[in-house]
């Protein structure tokens, strides 16, 4: 049994320093943040600033090296993302923003010999704290945890996922397999429904949430049940596990549905 960390308080700081104070001791090293930087449009469709230095501040003391970073959107020019906000708050906090297509990415195999072409970044570091944003999404129905992984693959990865010369619902699970965060702090004061971004036609709400936790399958577990009551793609679907990536995330031992929620 998963526990999931909550507030309803919109107060990034207090939640993040509330919750890294647990984890403190096994943050050491070289730390990536993985934020979600899929296009240019913000927050709600990409992390929020604040969230970065909120983690940069309570684990500068112990980290060797502090990275940030993600593989952005592959239908959008690189220079389009060269003034977000994410880039403007590393550079202010002196930490380097990693895109993942600048690097080179590796052929990994899960258990069931499903191959990925992955960013070998995270493969170097010692802890990895991700930042994804609840939200809908268009083809696989929720984005969050489990599909914040996404942000690892090559564009001719996504690609062939997403013109479904391979399974996507099963890569996402893979993915979650050969790649783990330590800790996932997701994001819902705002989300977006009908889409994962503005430019796709996302319409943005008001959840009030933060959440975290190390398992991102009970995570997904709690955003469905914390975002179906407004979401336009959840309404016809009754149990997370009718989102396939999930069903199989949980069936590839990825996670556990079941969780205890604790407030901070």
């Amino acid at each position: 049994m998963s526990t999931i960390y909550f507030t309803k308080n919109p107060d990034r700081k207090r939640f993040v320093e509330s919750l890294i104070s647990g984890f403190t001791k096994n943050i050491e090293g070289k730390v990536l943040i993985k934020v979600n930087l899929v296009s240019y449009n913000l927050y709600p469709t990409t992390t929020h600033p604040e969230m970065i230095e909120a983690v940069y501040d309570q684990i500068k003391s112990n980290a060797s090296e502090i990275i940030c970073g993600d593989g952005h959107g592959m239908d959008v020019p690189t220079k389009k993302i060269e003034n977000h906000p994410i880039i403007e708050k590393c550079k202010e906090l002196g930490i380097s923003f990693i895109n993942f297509y600048d690097h080179s990415f590796k052929k990994v195999k899960s258990p069931r010999r499903f191959t990925l072409n992955v960013s070998e970044i995270p493969f170097q570091q010692d802890f990895i704290i991700s930042l994804p944003i609840l939200k809908d999404h268009f083809t696989v129905n929720l984005t969050n945890a489990l599909k914040d992984k996404f942000g690892y693959l090559s564009k001719t990865e996504r690609l062939k996922m997403h013109t479904k010369i391979k399974n996507i619902n099963k890569g996402i699970a893979e993915l979650n397999i050969v790649l783990k965060s330590n800790l996932i702090i997701c994001d819902a004061l705002k989300v977006l429904v009908k889409a994962q971004e503005f430019r796709h036609g996302g319409k943005e709400k008001n959840l009030g949430y933060l959440f975290a936790g190390t398992d991102p399958v009970a995570l997904d577990f709690y955003g469905y049940d914390l975002l179906r009551p407004i979401s336009i793609k959840l309404k016809n679907i009754d149990n997370p596990l009718q989102i396939k990536y999930i069903k199989y995330a949980l069936d590839y031992g990825v996670g556990s549905k079941d969780y205890n929620l604790e407030e901070i």
